[in-house]
């Protein structure tokens, strides 16, 4: 059988592996000169978000067969609104290395692929797909699920971070919630180590003329005095994908739609679906059907984003309050409840009942783009 990968990401790498383990050893083409991507950064993988699955990487490590060293174990959170900050303790998940560094998570991932890796390469899909049994597109992007009609936009985000100096607990991460300049996504900062961090903020229906804008802005509010020795930017959005498969097509990953559109953390499901996607060619499963938890985690955590994209500042100001409260953050962080799924059917409650008082308030990023 002759597979063909779009992409040596995590998702293309984390395919080439498992179909490996079933005697296939697949041709993987990828545009960029070498894996991972051109800039380093810490990436998240909260435990909150795939329950019931208790440990992450231990789960991709029995399950499926694919091991990660992890920068760290994340034991703290502090999350900060204009007028609330709050902390919540425990095994909340790991930070992992992204880029092209020897321990981040895409050069883990190669060091366990035999398969050949064809370098300044795009592959073309439609040739591809006469050419080979099966193509896997794992591009990280949209463009080839838009062309088939299976992609549908569910935020579209502009992202700039970079990488400073302070210092820092490795084990903790930081999160800021503001529509001054986040609109309804958030900023973020997760250590490399005590001395230097990768911070970044996504801003929301954002574009790259506006992005310096809102960076700025972010800088002044929280009054950093940080030493930047990086800065980077890139697109970053999220989408609905249905079919997953179209003939002898499957996509993973982003490609795929399975970076969770709730906070736009794509590490653990990006690396399943390419597990899966094996599966379903090397067994001629159904992959539709092998997606079925993957799925209904996307969806679960698109009606969480749709809800958090009308939020205003005083809604995030009582959403940290009550997070971080105890007996709540108790029962969010140190239980196995489904709070991707729980809070998704409560806030959508929520929002029903807010639609009996009319009214809007109108954001700081909505005052300034009037002003322009």
């Amino acid at each position: 059988m002759r597979v063909a990968i779009i992409g040596a990401g995590i998702s293309g790498l984390a395919c080439a592996h498992e179909l490996e383990r079933h005697g296939i050893m697949p041709d993987i083409f990828e545009q960029q000169r070498r894996v991972g991507d051109p800039f380093n950064h810490v990436a998240v993988v909260l435990q909150i978000l795939h329950r019931p699955v208790k440990d992450q990487l231990k789960d991709l490590r029995e399950n499926y067969h694919i091991s990660l060293r992890p920068a760290s174990v994340l034991k703290k959170i502090t999350m900060h609104t204009p007028k609330v900050t709050g902390s919540v303790y425990g095994n909340l998940g790991y930070l992992l290395l992204r880029g092209q560094s020897e321990n981040a998570v895409t050069s883990q991932l190669l060091k366990q692929v035999k398969s050949p890796v064809y370098y300044n390469t795009r592959g073309d899909y439609e040739k591809l797909a006469r050419e080979y049994d099966y193509v896997v597109v794992a591009t990280g992007g949209s463009e080839i699920t838009s062309i088939l009609g299976c992609w549908e936009d569910v935020s579209l985000n502009w992202v700039m971070g970079s990488t400073v100096l302070g210092s820092f607990d490795p084990n903790a991460m930081m999160m800021w919630l503001n529509t001054e300049y986040a609109g309804n996504s958030y900023a973020y900062l997760t250590p490399f180590n005590r001395k230097s961090a990768s911070l970044v903020l996504v801003a929301s229906n954002a574009n790259r003329e506006e992005i310096g804008y809102y960076w700025k802005k972010f800088w002044e509010v929280e009054g950093f005095d940080y030493k930047v020795v990086s800065l980077w930017d890139l697109e970053h959005n999220s989408g609905f994908v249905y079919p997953h498969q179209v003939g002898n097509i499957l996509f993973v990953g982003n490609s795929g739609g399975f970076l969770e559109s709730f906070l736009g953390f794509a590490l653990y499901s990006g690396i399943v679906s390419g597990v899966l996607a094996a599966r379903s060619i090397a067994r001629g499963w159904d992959y539709e059907s092998c997606l079925g938890q993957l799925v209904a985690n996307s969806k679960y955590s698109i009606t969480l984003r749709r809800l958090l994209n009308r939020m205003t500042n005083k809604d995030f100001d009582h959403l940290v309050a009550l997070l971080t409260t105890p007996g709540i953050k108790q029962l969010v962080y140190n239980t196995n409840l489904d709070f991707i799924k729980t809070s998704a059917v409560v806030l959508d409650f929520v929002e029903r009942v807010k639609t009996l008082w009319p009214g809007k308030t109108v954001t700081g990023r909505e005052k300034w783009k009037r002003e322009i």
